[in-house]
């Protein structure tokens, strides 16, 4: 089962952003790193928005996946009942890619998405949080696609991801708290201009074949 909480949008409550990271880990250690670390940070997530009272114009929800390591049948359930209930996403944002300090995100969206996003840049770059590309964003979010919303991933600094990953010092020990944290903060912020200034909206072109 997917473990999902919400806090619901001023404006548009019936239009979702989404932050999460995966329940399930490799048996090997506790999966602190893959994928505690972005549980925590998606959770604290709402935390830290509640906490600085403020209230977003969309419904922001952290949906914390399972099955994500052998079948992402997590993802892929959460992505059926959202289209089975008319659900619009218009954000997702992923973290599995370990609690290590913040270096940035890397986008799914289009050109004129991506733009307004480096427009963001230069409020993180002070903060050493520099890497915005084009790229992946997360096997979980990945099923939410369209042409016209954003998924993103947080890109954490990665020199010590291997040190950790699918083995069995992947353990509480090994996460900073304090990178751990950053993490989340950057996350939060990531949100909260999503939900300020939106997306650009690009109507969806159906593909017909011959």
């Amino acid at each position: 089962y997917n473990v999902i909480g919400e806090i619901t949008g001023t404006e548009f409550p019936n239009q979702y952003m989404i932050v999460g990271g995966h329940l399930d880990s490799w048996d090997l250690g506790d999966g602190s790193h893959d994928d505690g670390a972005g549980v925590v940070q998606s959770m604290d997530v709402l935390r830290l928005l509640k906490e600085s009272g403020i209230k977003p114009k969309h419904s922001i929800r952290v949906v914390l996946f399972m099955n994500e390591e052998n079948g992402l049948r997590g993802g892929k359930k959460y992505a059926e009942e959202a289209k089975a209930n008319n659900e619009t996403h218009v954000f997702a944002l992923e973290s599995d890619a370990g609690g290590f300090t913040p270096r940035g995100f890397s986008f799914d969206c289009s050109d004129t998405n991506f733009e307004k996003v480096l427009s963001w840049k230069p409020l993180f770059e002070p903060y050493l949080i520099h890497y915005f590309e084009k790229g992946g964003s997360g096997a979980d979010v990945g099923p939410l696609k369209t042409t016209s919303n954003v998924l993103a991933g947080l890109r954490p600094d990665s020199q010590r991801y291997f040190d950790h990953h699918h083995a069995a010092n992947d353990t509480f020990d090994a996460v900073n708290k304090r990178e751990l944290e950053l993490g989340a903060a950057t996350m939060t912020s990531l949100i909260y201009l999503f939900d300020k200034y939106g997306i650009d909206n690009i109507p969806e072109v159906k593909e017909f074949k011959d």
